[in-house]
């Protein structure tokens, strides 16, 4: 069967691959494998073009290395945040995936956990919309000209205990939110509080590692590793 992938996924890889034209691409990929073809994936061309020629509606892009998952993150959030403003790719029947999370319409481009088996660690999942003039249009994506937010400097988290406050304490609290959603929620607020604290000693105790309820480089890598 002939397929291709979506024109606005051409323009996002491409724009994605000029603004980091030396990352991983270990993890890059549009058509699916043997187990997406069991499934309903976007990755499948099960959608078709008015010449009817499938289109693959998805695409992943690598994270980054090992556990400096940057480029993932900051597209995943980018993608988000051009979801909220209305950009045509990114209407019904689209969403993202990363780091065990996923926003689309449904949840108004609001992040809620992802309970799929693969955590999505290793790359960020990107699939448009299912009207022809979204997955179709050749709109760009903000990336490769620098419009968006600056992305972070590539390396490891910073080491985050009781008393932390910023971004990082804000990303550690939604992980663990997604790590154990039946337990009750943090409060997402950037601010390493107490409850935070005793989040990480419980995750830590459950991965082996010394429950000191810092979260330093081993406790960062079991956290994005899965």
């Amino acid at each position: 069967m002939a397929y291709r992938l979506a024109r606005s996924l051409m323009v996002f890889r491409d724009e994605v691959n000029a603004r980091w034209p030396n990352r991983d691409h270990a993890s890059d990929g549009w058509i699916g494998d043997a187990a997406h073809a069991a499934s309903n994936s976007d990755h499948n061309p099960w959608v078709k073009d008015a010449a009817g020629v499938g289109v693959v509606r998805a695409y992943d892009v690598d994270a980054g290395t090992g556990v400096n998952t940057e480029i993932g993150l900051w597209i995943a959030e980018h993608v988000r945040n051009l979801g909220l403003t209305g950009h045509p790719a990114l209407g019904a029947g689209s969403y993202v995936i990363s780091a065990r999370r996923i926003a689309s319409p449904v949840s108004g481009w609001a992040w809620r956990t992802y309970t799929g088996s693969n955590p999505h660690t290793s790359h960020t999942h990107v699939s448009v919309s299912l009207a022809a003039g979204g997955y179709d249009s050749s709109q760009g994506w903000s990336i490769a000209n620098g419009t968006g937010p600056k992305p972070p400097t590539p390396g490891q988290r910073s080491t985050v205990r009781r008393g932390s406050k910023g971004p990082a304490v804000s990303e550690l609290q939604r992980i663990l939110n997604a790590w154990y959603p039946a337990l009750p929620r943090l409060v997402v607020d950037g601010d390493f509080g107490p409850a935070t604290e005793t989040r990480v000693k419980h995750m830590q105790r459950a991965a082996g590692l010394v429950a000191d309820g810092i979260a330093g480089p081993a406790t960062w890598r079991r956290l994005l590793g899965g």
